[in-house]
């Protein structure tokens, strides 16, 4: 008995963590099921609405584009210097602005997320105006599935979603 009591004290009981709301799409959300497009949403950046954000599983960086930036009002005084370049898939160097830390709001009310992002600026020519990758979307707890064109992620109060404009996208 006394062997069981002080296993007992031994045992630390420490509170559960809360169960996070499970993520998940049903073979019946998807819209159209034939197409290989880009997941391409929209969201909130400091305050502005911006659409043309591709969601890219692929990406290790987040990256706003020079238009886009400015169209926020923001200029080149507003960015960090940052000496490295940014290496595409295909190999090729992209000289950065610079970086810049931005709120970014995804989802409606009352399932949005804000988080802050670290974007790199870049000054090319792109069909979007932002590229969100991986470090957004783990920040954001996100799901991605292209199938089914959208992208969902934990809230507050409960699981937010963003869905791909179709017009967008293509």
């Amino acid at each position: 008995m006394a062997r069981k009591a002080y296993a007992q004290s031994m045992v630390e009981k420490h509170p559960r963590p809360g169960l996070e709301p499970e993520i998940t799409f049903g073979a019946g959300e998807v819209e159209r099921s034939h197409h290989d497009d880009v997941l391409v949403i929209s969201i909130q950046i400091a305050n502005a609405w911006v659409k043309r954000v591709m969601v890219d599983t692929g990406s290790s960086a987040d990256v706003l584009y020079l238009d886009a930036f400015k169209k926020l009002s923001l200029t080149k005084e507003d960015l960090t210097p940052m000496a490295s370049m940014l290496i595409g898939f295909t190999g090729d160097s992209i000289s950065l602005l610079g970086t810049i830390i931005l709120p970014v709001t995804i989802g409606e009310e009352p399932r949005a997320k804000t988080i802050m992002t670290t974007f790199m600026v870049v000054d090319l020519p792109s069909a979007y105006n932002v590229i969100f990758g991986r470090q957004t979307l783990n920040k954001l707890k996100a799901v991605v599935s292209t199938y089914h064109r959208a992208i969902r992620f934990l809230t507050s109060t409960g699981i937010g979603e963003s869905r791909s404009d179709l017009g967008e996208s293509r």
